[in-house]
């Protein structure tokens, strides 16, 4: 089960997703103003749910304005490969750029590609790379729900930019080709922005592809 909230002016989607023991993950917290933090805050308090892990598809700055203050909340580690380790650290500065305030996230951070080891039943992500928006994306799939959490790597009609710092558009076509066409049509792909669409529809619809 997973819940979706839009964050921040960039609209970017911070997922909660959980078993059914009540415990779950936060991916991608981008929420930047009080009252978001309380509505991510509130949501998981009302569903009694249990925080594990919070998991970060990618370290761009409107995937991550939330992460101190949910660390803070909840007190679990935090997962990202580790090859995405300086777009994380400009996030500040892509933040000045936009006119946006952001207070950074300075505690430790896993590789998320040992994550499922450490998370219960039912969150045991399969950690999929798929380099291109930035070299350390990731997709998280749960292939027994069918669902594939995939950051800015595909959107709904369309794919990631690539036009920042570690961008390749080649090299995430071919992540996109190589680790998410194979996947059944019905998966669910649930994206960084937008909304929420299937392989199946991308494999008809989707320009990219």
């Amino acid at each position: 089960m997973y819940k979706v909230f839009y964050f921040n002016p960039l609209r970017e989607c911070t997922y909660v997703v959980w078993n059914d023991n009540r415990q779950c993950v936060i991916i991608d917290p981008g929420a930047i103003t009080a009252r978001e933090q309380e509505r991510l805050a509130g949501f998981i308090g009302q569903e009694g749910l249990q925080v594990e892990a919070i998991l970060l598809t990618h370290g761009h700055f409107d995937h991550i304005y939330g992460l101190k203050d949910a660390v803070q909340h909840y007190q679990v580690p935090v997962y990202m490969h580790p090859k995405d380790q300086s777009v994380f650290e400009g996030a500040a500065g892509f933040s000045r750029m936009v006119g946006l305030p952001y207070d950074p996230y300075t505690g430790p951070i896993l590789d998320i590609r040992g994550c499922t080891e450490r998370l219960p039943e039912g969150l045991k992500f399969e950690v999929i790379e798929t380099p291109g928006h930035t070299q350390g994306c990731v997709c998280l799939y749960l292939p027994e729900e069918g669902l594939m959490f995939c950051g800015d790597t595909i959107f709904c009609g369309s794919v990631g930019r690539t036009d920042h710092p570690g961008g390749d558009h080649d090299q995430m076509i071919e992540s996109i080709k190589r680790s998410i066409l194979p996947m059944p049509p019905a998966t669910r792909l649930l994206p960084g922005h937008g909304h929420d669409t299937t392989l199946e529809e991308e494999l008809l619809h989707n320009p990219y592809l």
